[in-house]
Parts: structure tokens; C-alpha cells; sequence
């Protein structure tokens, strides 16, 4: 009986970290020829009403695999380290476990596909079972939602969001991966850049949990991003642009979402920050990609656009109202540089009368 229980607890476990195939139509950008070497970043929770998992300690994942001129995967690994996941399940109580995992990655630069299998440890204190060990079979795939000729961007965890979904679950599991191009099996490439890239991610999300963070808080969020995207490229070369490649456009990667996510509710509730506060922002958002004719993410960009007036115009009102110019002031060259016309128009005549 234990052993069944903890099975189900197990395959609680494993819906937080499957990769399913790939559904009709989804975007994707075909990752190009060469040494491919990324990290992903696995977070989230799912949960039918009667049974629910979270992932409490990240999972990071590591891969490598080389893209053939012909479109093919090969000599393809990938690995995790110990996530650390709890379980609630009505009929066992609390319950926690850790996974690991490996195996191979094939398929090709439009899809890649994954085998392998998910070692995991499972916790039930009620019926006294520790760290009751199990395996599972790693299946599935992922795509690259964004690629340039050095640097590839995607979520392995979309569609196994589908699957939970379609299976009944509420989730928030993402995946998101950044890959870089390097010289051959086994390159460091550029050193240190998972550790940095983990280290914003986990930034990023503590940020994001916070109901009201400090505004230079959030400026220097931006400036960590950039400051990382900026090093990215420069360490690497790239002659020969894909097809795919949108130029002007920003990549559209975990940054811009999450980013775009904490704006949206920031917004909701502005009220301890100033009308300058709101409008660095909107300047720091356009910086990022957030929003602007670069934004990867149009109609995402259109709503955030769409709240950042909508604020920005209610912060004018308070200014005029308390006769605050120098809060104008800046609140009208945010409002000109988006293009909010009327905005502008009125945030000028009061803030330069």
C-alpha cells in the first residue's frame, strides 16, 4: 500500500517536470547549425482541486547537443540537479520529494526531442515513508521561440503546459532556457554565464513575488538584464544572420515576460510610487522591450502600453492637483517619447506654464 501511495505522490512529482511532444502550429524559430550548449530554469505549481504539487527549489536543467547542416540533432545530452518539490494529496497528507534526471536529446533544430528517465525521492511523514525511491521515463521535446545565429530562446515546460492543462490541471510551470552557440563538444564558452543567468532568474522571481518593489529596485533589475544580454552578444560573433531573424526586433525571452508580468501588476496598484517613478519605468520597459516597436510580444506590449497611460495620465491629474511641475516635467517626456499625444499635450502646458 505505501508503495502505491507513493507512486501517486511520484506522479504528482513528475507533471511539474514532464516535457510532452509538441502541438500543432505552436512558434518556434529552427535553432541553426552548430554546438548548442543552455540551461533552463524550472519553476511552478499545477493543481486539480484534490491534488497539487509546487516546486519549492528550482531545477536547473543543463543540455548540449550539435545541430547538423542537414537540420539533425546529435550527440545530444541533458541533465538536472536536485529540485526540491512538496505535494499535497488528500488521501496521504503532506508529501515532498527530489528529483534528479538525465538522458539523451535528439530530433532536429525545429524540434528536439528528449529520452531519458527522472530519478525521484519520496517523503510521506504520516505513513512514515522516507525517501521511498522511484524512476520514470523522460519523454518528449522542446523548441526555440526566439534564435539568432549565437544565442537561442524558448521554454521547455509549453508543452507539457498543454498537456496539464488538457488534463485538467491549473498551472504555472515554465521552463524558460537560454542556449548559446559554442566551439565543439565539451566548450566552456563564455565563462561563468549559466551562473549569472541563474542568479537574474532568481532575482527576477523573488522581485516578481514582491506586492510593491522599490522602484530602483527595478531600475536596477534592467540594468542587471542588459548588462547580461549585452555580454552575451558581445562575446560572440555572428556573420551570417538566419532568415529568421528579426532585425530591430528585441529577442523574446524570460526577461521581457517576467518583466512585463511584474509591470502589469505593479500597475494595478501604483499608488506609493510617483508619476517620475512610473516614467522611468516606461522608459526601463521600452529599454528591455517590453514594450515599444521592438517589443517582440505586440499585443502584450499593447496592454502594458495601454495601463502605463492610463496611470501616467492619473498621476497627472494628482500633480496639477498638488502643483507638483517637476513630477510633470518628466511625466511629459515619458508620455512624448511613447507617443501618448494628448498626454503630452497637457502634461506640457501645466508642467511649463
Amino acid at each position: 500500500m505505501h508503495r502505491l501511495l507513493a507512486t501517486l505522490a511520484g506522479t504528482a512529482l513528475i507533471l511539474l517536470m514532464c516535457v510532452s511532444p509538441a502541438s500543432a502550429g505552436k512558434p518556434s524559430a529552427p535553432i541553426p547549425p552548430g554546438t548548442w550548449h543552455g540551461s533552463a530554469y524550472w519553476t511552478g505549481a499545477i493543481s486539480n482541486g484534490d491534488v497539487s504539487a509546487t516546486i519549492t527549489s528550482p531545477a536547473v536543467y543543463t543540455f548540449e547537443f550539435q545541430v547538423e547542416p542537414d537540420g539533425t540533432v546529435s550527440n545530444g545530452a541533458w541533465s538536472t540537479n536536485t529540485a526540491k518539490v512538496s505535494v499535497n494529496v488528500p488521501t496521504l497528507g503532506p508529501a515532498s520529494g527530489t528529483i534528479t534526471g538525465g538522458g539523451s536529446l535528439g530530433g532536429s533544430g525545429d524540434f528536439v526531442t528528449a529520452s531519458g528517465s527522472y530519478n525521484i525521492l519520496v517523503s510521506i511523514p504520516e505513513l512514515g515513508v522516507s525517501n521511498f525511491p522511484m524512476d520514470f521515463p523522460a519523454s518528449g521535446g522542446f523548441q526555440a521561440t526566439t534564435a539568432t545565429c549565437n544565442t537561442v530562446y524558448g521554454d521547455l515546460a509549453d508543452q507539457a503546459r498543454e498537456e496539464q492543462q488538457a488534463a485538467g490541471f491549473s498551472t504555472s510551470v515554465k521552463g524558460p532556457f537560454t542556449a548559446v552557440k559554442i566551439a565543439g563538444p565539451g566548450d566552456k564558452g563564455i565563462q561563468s554565464w549559466e551562473e549569472s543567468y541563474v542568479a537574474l532568474l532568481d532575482k527576477m522571481s523573488a522581485m516578481t513575488l514582491n506586492p510593491k518593489p522599490a522602484a530602483n529596485e527595478v531600475f536596477q533589475l534592467v540594468s542587471e538584464i542588459e548588462k547580461f544580454q549585452a555580454n552575451l552578444n558581445k562575446a560572440q560573433s555572428c556573420p551570417n544572420l538566419p532568415k529568421s531573424f528579426q532585425k530591430g526586433k528585441q529577442p523574446y525571452t524570460w526577461f521581457v515576460e517576467k518583466f512585463t508580468e511584474m509591470l502589469n501588476k505593479l500597475l494595478s496598484d501604483p499608488s506609493q510610487y510617483s508619476g517620475s517613478d512610473i516614467s522611468e519605468m516606461l522608459f526601463a520597459a521600452a529599454q528591455l522591450g517590453a514594450v515599444g516597436s521592438a517589443a517582440p510580444d505586440t499585443e502584450a506590449a499593447k496592454e502594458l502600453e495601454a495601463k502605463f497611460q492610463s496611470v501616467l495620465s492619473q498621476k497627472l491629474d494628482a500633480d496639477i492637483a498638488s502643483g507638483d511641475k517637476s513630477d510633470a516635467k518628466l511625466i511629459y517626456l515619458a508620455a512624448s517619447q511613447a507617443g501618448y499625444k494628448d498626454l503630452a499635450t497637457k502634461a506640457h502646458a501645466f508642467a511649463f506654464s
